[in-house]
C-alpha cells in the first residue's frame, strides 16, 4: 500500500457571513468540523479520483495529508501512512524532505507554483538541488530532458524564459515537470487543468496519465468532472460534507452506484457537478443533522437515517449508507 489515509479529521475556524466560501472574510464563528473521518487508499501504479461538489473537502484532504493546512485549520485525528510512515506525525523538516521528492503535488492555478523572479530552468534545477546532491550541468540536462518529454518545444529556450513569458498551457507543463523532476512515488494533482481551454485540458490530462503509467507512480486526481474520473482513473472516492461516502473501482462505482449521492452526481452534467440543495461544505461544516449528513437532501431518506450510517462494504466497493445498493444493478 502506497498511501493509506485512515479516519482523517480536521477542525477549522468557520468563516464569517458567507459560509459557502473558503475565502470568506469576517469574524470567526468558532471551531467546527471540516473533515469528519476521511479514509481511502492509493495503490502503487493506480490512480484514485477524489470527486465531489465544490467545497466537499477534497483539496483540504490533500492539504492535510501534505502538512499544508492554513493556520485556521488543524488535524485533530487519524493517520496518513505513506509507505508505512505517518505523514501526520512527521516533523516539519522530515515532511519537507518528503514533499517534492517522494510526493509530487500539482496545485490548482498552477502558475502560482512558479516563482516570477526566477527563470523556468533555474526553478527546475533548484527543485532538484533541494532533495539530492547534483552538479549544475546534470541538473540543467535533467530539467531540459523532462521539459521535452512534457511536450515543451525548444526546451533550452523555454528554460531561459521567465514564467510570465509562457502560455498557460506551457506553464502547466512546467508545473507538472516540477512535480515529477525528483521521480516521486506518489503524485497528487488538484484540479490540474483548471482555467485551461478544453483542448489543452485533454492534452495535459493525457500527459499526466501517460507519465503516471510509464513511471508506475500512484496518483490522486482531485476533480469535479466525472468524465475525467471515467477516462483517467482506476479508483474513486466520492466525498460529501467532509466524508467519503462511497469508494471503489471506477468501473464498479459507475456501473452500480451504492450511495444516493453518487447516483445523483452521475445523473448530472459532469462539468457542473452540483445537485439540488445547498453546497455540502463551506470552511467548517454547518450544524450537522442527526445521523446521515446527506439526509436533508436525500430523496430516499427514512427515519432510520437519523442515526449515523456505518461504512458498508462488499470486497473493495463500500458506501456509507443504511441502504447501500452494493452488488445490485
Amino acid at each position: 500500500m502506497l498511501l493509506d489515509v485512515q479516519d482523517l479529521r480536521v477542525a477549522r475556524r468557520a468563516p464569517g457571513p458567507d459560509a459557502n466560501s473558503d475565502t470568506a472574510s469576517g469574524p470567526a464563528r468558532g471551531i467546527g468540523t471540516a473533515l469528519a473521518g476521511v479514509s481511502f487508499r492509493v495503490v502503487k501504479g493506480r490512480i484514485l479520483a477524489l470527486v465531489g461538489e465544490h467545497g466537499a473537502g477534497k483539496s483540504l484532504t490533500a492539504s492535510a495529508v501534505l502538512g499544508l493546512l492554513q493556520p485556521s485549520a488543524r488535524v485533530t485525528g487519524g493517520r496518513a501512512l505513506f509507505e508505512g510512515q505517518d505523514l501526520l506525525r512527521m516533523s516539519d523538516a522530515d515532511l519537507t524532505r518528503v514533499r517534492g521528492a517522494r510526493i509530487g503535488f500539482v496545485v490548482q492555478a498552477g502558475h502560482t507554483t512558479l516563482d516570477p523572479s526566477a527563470r523556468v530552468g533555474a526553478q527546475l534545477m533548484r527543485a532538484q538541488s533541494v532533495h539530492r546532491a547534483i552538479v549544475k550541468a546534470e541538473a540543467a540536462w535533467r530539467a531540459e530532458t523532462l521539459m521535452s518529454s512534457m511536450g515543451i518545444a525548444e526546451p533550452r529556450l523555454r528554460a531561459d524564459a521567465w514564467p510570465h513569458e509562457l502560455t498557460p498551457a506551457t506553464v502547466q507543463r512546467v508545473v507538472l515537470a516540477l512535480a515529477l523532476i525528483n521521480e516521486p512515488q506518489l503524485l497528487i494533482a488538484d484540479e490540474p487543468t483548471a482555467g485551461l481551454d478544453i483542448t489543452t485540458q485533454v492534452q495535459i490530462l493525457d500527459l499526466l496519465y501517460l507519465e503516471l503509467r510509464r513511471r508506475r507512480i500512484g496518483g490522486i486526481i482531485i476533480t469535479r468532472d466525472l468524465g475525467v474520473v471515467a477516462q483517467y482513473c482506476d479508483d474513486v472516492a466520492v466525498m460529501f460534507a467532509g466524508q467519503v461516502v462511497e469508494q471503489g473501482p471506477v468501473s464498479q462505482v459507475f456501473a452500480r452506484p451504492a450511495h444516493p449521492f453518487t447516483r445523483a452526481l452521475l445523473a448530472t452534467v459532469p462539468e457542473r457537478l452540483a445537485i439540488a440543495g445547498n453546497l455540502a461544505f463551506g470552511g467548517a461544516l454547518p450544524p450537522a443533522p442527526d445521523g446521515c449528513p446527506y439526509r436533508p437532501r436525500c430523496p430516499e431518506a427514512t427515519e432510520r437515517c437519523t442515526t449515523a450510517p456505518p461504512l458498508v462494504g462488499a470486497g473493495v466497493h463500500a458506501a456509507r449508507c443504511h441502504f447501500a445498493r452494493l452488488g445490485a444493478a
